[in-house]
């Protein structure tokens, strides 16, 4: 007997490939209003959740949209991307992070205004060949980033300290033994570690300035 969809799932599909299409076509509003549409008919899609952050007009909307995504365990690389810079622009509003909780899969923190935000432990695949207990440098690199990150909270201080490990560590070893996405991940840290820097190297100097005041 062939397998039905049901109605709920396919218009959930068509509202999907629709927005994707008229995102295509440049009608960035409707592609909005159709993953909006997306994922209130199915909530559990993580693909409907992941069109929608990246038309969201305000932080806000796209911090929710990437929240959901994150508890959904949704893996697309774009996924990564979008949470990064979602979370250096609520940082740039206000450099304040508290931490609340964690999973095996999510830090969990508060923000100035409360507000949850889920930051997913990025995990690469690691190669069977690698000797247990080992850990590669590609995920080294993710885990150094994240205390990057946190680090913003002392005065940009452990930014410091953690953003040029983190580089260092994702430029490390045999490249020649990465695909083309570890490649395109391990650039990705290494902007990003270069980023923070720069931002903890501005916070740090904000608080030199205003102790020595």
């Amino acid at each position: 007997m062939r397998d039905v969809l049901s109605p709920p799932i396919t218009r959930m599909n068509d509202l999907v490939s629709e927005a994707q299409a008229a995102l295509r076509k440049g009608r960035v509003h409707d592609a909005y209003a159709l993953s909006l549409q997306a994922t209130q008919v199915q909530p559990e899609n993580g693909e409907a959740w992941l069109l929608r952050a990246g038309l969201a007009a305000s932080l806000e909307e796209k911090v929710l949209c990437i929240n959901r995504m994150n508890e959904l365990g949704v893996r697309q690389d774009d996924r990564h991307h979008l949470a990064f810079f979602a979370l250096k622009e609520v940082l740039e509003r206000d450099p304040f992070l508290a931490y609340a909780e964690e999973t095996q899969e999510l830090y969990r923190v508060r923000n100035a205004e409360q507000t949850m935000l889920s930051i997913a432990k990025k995990r690469s695949f690691t190669p069977a060949y690698l000797a247990e207990g080992k850990i590669d440098s590609l995920t080294l690199s993710h885990r150094l980033l994240i205390f990057a990150l946190l680090g913003l909270l002392l005065a940009g201080l452990g930014t410091l300290i953690f953003a040029p490990l983190a580089a260092w560590t994702a430029l490390a070893g045999d490249r020649s033994e990465l695909n083309h996405s570890a490649r395109i991940d391990s650039l990705v840290v290494t902007f990003a570690s270069a980023a923070l820097f720069i931002l903890g190297a501005f916070f740090s100097i904000l608080f030199i300035m205003h102790w020595a005041g």
